[in-house]
């Protein structure tokens, strides 16, 4: 399947073709070959080769959807980049993935190339401890407030698609909203001395 297709799938917003396209990833011979070759000659252990692929396949889905993965290179390309630095860096726990929009199909036959393509990021642990107290902290408000600021941190969604998902009137009730449940949360962090302490730590 060429990759126009896969993307326009996994874009389409139909549920049915989005499923079929992950299963077409997850299920394709060539990526599962070379994932099975990388993990013997990295020797990965902490996760299996398929744990490896829907891993990748969970996160190029989530890129796709939040327009960071534009089509530059083929979807299967692109996800053979997330696998490789996956298994390479099998014992992190990945904050973000990166990738150069110059990156090309034939780059895809260079491991090399693949690894300088796709950047995985990861988290030190306090980072890892500010984003556990923090879930804390927002587990905290309501749910109508988690939801909104969950759609706008962390997946980047603008007003227009908040109000809809919170079924508001229109974008600027959603910036209203958004802008209370910050506020709310802008006050439980400051009471929340560890928090706090590490986000100054951090900062």
């Amino acid at each position: 399947m060429t990759t126009p297709d896969l993307l326009g799938m996994l874009l389409s917003g139909d549920q049915r073709q989005q499923n079929q396209a992950l299963k077409q990833l997850f299920t394709n011979r060539m990526i599962n070959a070379k994932v099975q070759e990388w993990a013997k000659m990295y020797n990965l252990r902490e996760k299996s080769p398929d744990d490896v692929l829907q891993e990748a396949v969970i996160l190029l889905y989530d890129m796709v959807l939040d327009k960071r993965f534009r089509g530059a290179s083929k979807v299967e390309t692109f996800l053979l980049g997330i696998c490789l630095n996956l298994i390479r860096d099998s014992g992190k726990k990945v904050n973000r993935v990166q990738y150069k929009e110059s990156f090309t199909d034939a780059e895809m036959y260079s491991e090399d190339s693949l690894a300088d393509a796709v950047t995985i990021t990861e988290q030190t642990n306090l980072e890892q401890e500010r984003d556990k107290l923090l879930e804390d902290t927002m587990g905290q408000l309501t749910p109508n407030c988690q939801e909104s600021l969950k759609l706008y941190y962390f997946k980047n969604k603008s007003m227009t698609d908040i109000a809809a998902a919170r079924l508001l009137a229109n974008a600027e009730q959603a910036k209203k909203a958004v802008h209370r449940c910050r506020e709310s949360l802008r006050n439980l962090v400051k009471e929340n001395n560890a928090l706090q302490n590490i986000i100054n730590q951090l900062s």
